[in-house]
């Protein structure tokens, strides 16, 4: 955790920046997903999910 931060800014600022990869997704044709050794953490496929709702194509750098 941050030092200088306690968990309710932790969360806002976690909640911020989901929102703003939701944005930068919107405004995308599509997303490249880096998922070295085939790692996708939760906030990643959180992302993937967004961008197939509405409609982006969803590339890899390795296969699923």
């Amino acid at each position: 955790m941050c030092r200088n931060m306690d968990e309710g800014t932790l969360t806002r600022t976690k909640e911020m920046l989901d929102d703003i990869h939701k944005r930068k997704i919107d405004m995308s044709d599509e997303i490249f997903v880096i998922n070295v050794g085939g790692y996708i953490g939760d906030s990643t496929r959180s992302e993937i999910a967004y961008a197939i709702e509405h409609g982006k194509k969803v590339k890899y750098l390795e296969e699923e």
